[in-house]
């Protein structure tokens, strides 16, 4: 199996940094659970797209729609 870039594998990284900075300054107001969650969710979503759907192009638009939509969800969540 080919390795293969894909947003979420970008989101997954940004997040697994966040995280680590996240436990090293204690001061910064970010939810660790929060982060930790995305995290999770990211990696197996993009785990099951990439098990179900073949075409690198069509990974590329599912999954930044899927991105889109977390984020906008989780300001949405965020600011109730």
């Amino acid at each position: 199996m080919a390795i293969r870039l894909t947003p979420l594998n970008i989101t997954s990284s940004a997040l697994l940094v966040t995280i680590g900075y996240t436990f090293l300054d204690a001061e910064h107001p970010v939810s660790i659970w929060l982060l930790l969650s995305l995290f999770i969710l990211s990696t197996c979503i993009d785990i099951l797209f990439r098990g179900t759907i073949k075409d690198l192009k069509r990974i590329w638009l599912i999954e930044l729609l899927f991105v889109v939509l977390v984020a906008a969800l989780t300001l949405l969540l965020k600011r109730i």
